[in-house]
């Protein structure tokens, strides 16, 4: 059987050039927001992300700045690590929503880190084997 039958969904592009926009509420521009997809073969909770470290032209985006959003709801980055109800599914975007007032309109270099916990399913020991 050839590969084409047995392709991974892996997301090639975990960036997409249309992530990063501008973060509009009532008032006008209060930050921005960048779409994140997950390169993995299987969906995760959230809680396995261990680590987030968001650059943006070099400069580092506190935490405290930022808030996580996946389906709706929105975490604290010191609170994702105990999201562990929460799944972010293969084909789903984690949204970091980041208020900070906004960006200039030119290009940015953004540099994102992830630290994600491989979670997989433990299974009872086989005695013999």
């Amino acid at each position: 059987m050839t590969t084409t039958y047995m392709k991974l969904p892996y997301e090639d592009r975990v960036l997409r050039p249309d992530a990063l926009r501008q973060l509009r509420l009532s008032s006008g521009v209060v930050g921005f927001t960048l779409d994140v997809r997950l390169n993995y073969y299987r969906g995760l909770p959230l809680s396995a992300i261990e680590d987030l470290e968001l650059h943006v032209g070099g400069v580092q985006v506190p935490d405290h700045l930022i808030l996580v959003g996946l389906r709706e709801k929105l975490f604290p980055v010191s609170q994702v690590r105990l999201a562990f109800t929460e799944h972010w599914p293969v084909k789903g975007i984690l949204r970091l929503n980041v208020y900070n007032g906004g960006l200039d309109p030119r290009r940015h270099q953004v540099n994102l880190t992830l630290h994600l916990r491989n979670v997989y399913m433990q299974f009872a020991r086989v005695s013999g084997a």
